[in-house]
This record gives C-alpha cells, structure tokens and sequence, in this order.
C-alpha cells in the first residue's frame, strides 16, 4: 500500500475523535501552564484515561466502520496504534512548547 494513502486512511480515522482530542490537549495545556511542570504526571496520566474513554467510545458505536478501513487494507490494531501515537506526540510537543514559553 502507498504510504500516502496509508496516511489519508489513518487521518480519516483520526477525524473521529479529534475535537475532543484537541479539547482535553487544550485543556491540559492550560492547567500545565498555569501550575508549571509539577503537574505533567496527573495531565498524562488524565489523557491516557480520556484517550482509553475514546478507544471504548469509538469501539462500541463505530465498530462497522472498522469494515472499510480493512477492506483497504488497514487493520484495526494499525489505526489505533497510529492514531493514538499520533495524538501522545502531538501532547507531549505541545507540553514542550508551553513549558519552552513560560
């Protein structure tokens, strides 16, 4: 499979939960800029919960749209590996970036 198609697919995806996604991310970013870096463990910890919340979400009410993505020949496990490592790096930069300004 082309890389390129490879990636539309996996964005598709991704377009399912990302307003919230961005939401808690912002919401995160806020309270680690407020109280600095002492409460990065309770942030990460909080996103994973809110990212697991979503697995399940998207599980039980999505579960047939798992039927295109594997006829195009994206797994299931693939989707989520990529999208939710996808989400963690784009977290963690953005930790970065707000701890660089303050």
């Amino acid at each position: 499979m082309r890389f390129q198609k490879f990636v539309r697919l996996v964005w598709t995806f991704y377009k399912n939960y990302i307003f919230s996604s961005i939401i808690i991310t912002l919401c995160c970013l806020f309270l680690f800029f407020e109280y600095g870096f002492d409460i990065f463990k309770a942030l990460f910890w909080f996103k994973m919960a809110t990212l697991g919340v979503t697995f399940y979400f998207i599980n039980s009410y999505k579960k047939n749209e798992y039927y295109y993505y594997q006829n195009l020949g994206v797994s299931k496990i693939m989707l989520w590996v990529m999208s939710l490592s996808f989400d963690i790096m784009l977290f963690v930069f953005l930790i970065i970036q707000v701890y660089k300004i303050k």
